[in-house]
């Protein structure tokens, strides 16, 4: 039994061999800004399990959870799937998974073109947020007060046509109001009981309170070691029965 484990030098040092007992090889899966879209670490675990028999792909950092549920899919592993982990990625994918289940979520829109800022624009007036609709933080890109604002960025941040470079963005009313981070508000509450539960891989939902009252789910991510204790994440991810049962 072989558990191949994807890690990321900004986790530091991790004693995978001793938690799983010995059987794990580890590849690492770190990144540069130069080489963000490598298929390095995807071609290593291929190259491996073309000779080693793989039981199960473990992967902590936030930004693996869709290289190895793409992994676990190729190479008929159990455990979280791509589908599932682009749900704790993807901020358009989620809004639409729980919108569907009919739990409040700020409403979003993707913004590849300028005239999807627009659209937004007359949806929901301003102020709008530009924010990464990738990652664990979707980092602001920029704030759009009015359309002097919007036509600023457009220039600057936008080309018509150039969906290549911006379809990583989403668009969205600006939220200024009381947040809440996990269980206990009914928002989340009904996110959580959503979102697919899968040894491991624990997500964490932040909602936040709309100028009628009304909390709205904002952010899904997969929070590896904030929710639980990095060693059983690592056991439930191997498939560990008693492992995944502490998670």
């Amino acid at each position: 039994m072989t558990v191949v484990v994807l890690h990321r030098r900004s986790l530091g040092d991790l004693p995978y061999g001793e938690w799983l007992g010995g059987d794990a090889i580890v590849v690492d899966s770190s990144t540069t800004a130069a080489d963000s879209a490598s298929a390095t670490a995807e071609l290593a675990v291929l190259s491996l399990a073309s000779n080693t028999h793989v039981t199960a792909l473990v992967a902590l950092h936030p930004d693996d959870q869709i290289r190895a549920g793409a992994l676990r899919d190729r190479l008929g592993l159990a455990g979280q799937t791509r589908d599932e982990a682009v749900v704790g990625a993807d901020a358009i994918r989620a809004a639409d998974l729980l919108g569907a289940a009919g739990v409040p979520v700020v409403p979003r829109a993707p913004a590849a073109t300028i005239p999807d800022l627009y659209r937004a624009a007359h949806t929901w007036g301003y102020p709008l947020v530009v924010r990464r609709r990738r990652g664990p933080e979707r980092a602001v890109v920029a704030g759009l007060a009015d359309e002097t604002a919007l036509r600023a960025f457009a220039r600057g941040g936008l080309a018509e046509g150039d969906t290549a470079a911006t379809a990583g963005l989403t668009v969205e009313p600006e939220t200024t109001g009381p947040r809440h981070h996990g269980p206990g508000n009914p928002a989340t509450d009904a996110a959580l009981a959503v979102l697919p539960a899968v040894p491991g891989h624990p997500f964490e939902v932040e909602a936040v309170q709309d100028a009628l009252g009304t909390w709205r789910v904002d952010t899904v991510r997969y929070t590896a070691g904030d929710t639980a204790d990095a060693r059983h994440l690592v056991g439930a991810q191997a498939r560990r029965l008693e492992s995944a049962e502490a998670v």
